[in-house]
């Protein structure tokens, strides 16, 4: 297991996607958040907008981190087998569930990191945004404590989904657009449905949206939300783990 997880530290750290790709899930939502958290100052409670300090909290800028950093998730096994390289790979570790699970842990290693550092910016970009309206720094106190933690987790099985799926199909490019259309699209439109039906348990169903109530609620209904987004990664990676062990190279 230590001579895999070595293995893909230098695949995933060799490849410049991977930190092109963090810089831009830290550098993009955190201008978002600066230009959100800018307007809504400049606006105010007179002018028609929130109450002043309220810039919008931290979940809704995580999908947009989730859906940069999912590339890397999708590359774990998608740059291999589309440049054939997956067969080098299983010619030094004959054992494949080793190198499955490095593969898993590499990537929520790396992701763990990179979450920090892109709720790090957004947080300040905010503040900073408030400080150019004019109304002062204002800190968003769902980065902090258990609903940071949770913000960091939701990361982390957003963008492991993006490796299961990618490892089920054997195409990266659906292991990236598959999760993000879940989630921006299908989930919110899924949503909507249940809203006017009254369907009050859909929360409980969907993976996405589950997993971005986790972190704007508290409490065990948010560790709940976030223990079915890690339920849905189980039911999606279990297959692929199978079918990585049994199917040719």
């Amino acid at each position: 297991m230590t001579g895999a997880l070595r293995y893909e530290w230098v695949r995933i750290s060799t490849v410049r996607s991977t930190w092109a790709l963090i810089g831009l899930a830290m550098l993009v939502p955190a201008g978002l958040a600066l230009f959100v958290a800018w307007l809504v100052g400049s606006l105010g409670s007179e002018a028609g907008g929130p109450p002043d300090g309220e810039a919008g909290g931290l979940a809704g800028f995580l999908p947009l981190t989730a859906a940069v950093l999912c590339a890397i998730g999708a590359a774990a096994f998608g740059q291999e087998y589309r440049h054939g390289l997956i067969r080098i790979t299983l010619a030094t570790f004959p054992r494949r569930t080793p190198i499955f699970i490095a593969k898993v842990l590499m990537v929520a290693m790396v992701i763990v990191i990179a979450a920090i550092l892109a709720i790090t910016t957004i947080v300040l970009a905010q503040a900073l945004g408030g400080v150019i309206a004019g109304t002062g720094a204002v800190w968003d106190e769902t980065a902090w404590g258990a609903s940071g933690v949770r913000a960091v987790l939701y990361i982390v099985l957003f963008v492991l989904i993006a490796l299961a799926i990618t490892a089920l199909t054997r195409n990266q490019p659906v292991g990236i657009i598959a999760p993000i259309v879940l989630a921006v699209l299908v989930e919110p439109i899924v949503s909507a449905i249940a809203f006017v039906q009254g369907w009050t348990w859909i929360d409980w169903v969907l993976p996405f949206s589950g997993g971005a109530a986790a972190v704007s609620t508290d409490g065990a209904e948010a560790w709940g939300h976030l223990a079915i987004f890690g339920c849905w990664f189980l039911v999606i990676a279990i297959p692929a783990w199978v079918l990585f062990v049994r199917r040719d190279a």
